[in-house]
């Protein structure tokens, strides 16, 4: 920049630099002085390495935050990975517990279904035994 500015200062300014006291420039140079530190405010405009620092900053920012992200997505999926494998145990003993409950009931309806055949077998024994003794007593 100063390189840059010590053509047109000197230009302008030449005589009244050797002469001049203390702040005597300040109002007469100003707008040329004001015209470069506008041009020169923003470093990455100007400098090349200033204008790639910015992008590999930007770029470091942009991959930290995806590292972040998928640091998360990892969290997440170990998590979901966890609570599959125990929905899958907590499945496997339902099904355990399911055919077991059903061998208990088949059990239970063989055991109601003897139950019933024995009683309907009594109840004819217990109809028919009389019938039959009269039967046989009236024919013989």
């Amino acid at each position: 920049m100063l390189s840059e500015l010590y053509a047109p200062y000197n230009e302008k300014f030449a005589l009244q630099v050797e002469a001049a006291t203390t702040g005597a420039l300040t109002k007469k140079s100003k707008p040329l002085l004001s015209e470069y530190c506008k041009k020169y405010d923003d470093a990455t405009k100007i400098d090349k390495a200033s204008s790639l620092t910015a992008k590999v900053e930007l770029v470091k920012g942009t991959m930290q935050d995806n590292i972040a992200t998928m640091l998360r997505n990892t969290e997440q999926a170990e998590s979901l990975a966890e609570r599959s494998n125990q929905l899958n145990e907590q499945a496997t003993v339902f099904q355990k517990k399911s055919k077991d409950l059903r061998k208990q009931m088949r059990c239970k309806n063989i055991k109601m279904t003897v139950i019933l055949v024995s009683l309907v077998v009594g109840i004819l024994i217990i109809v028919l035994v009389p019938l039959v003794m009269h039967w046989r007593r009236a024919f013989n």
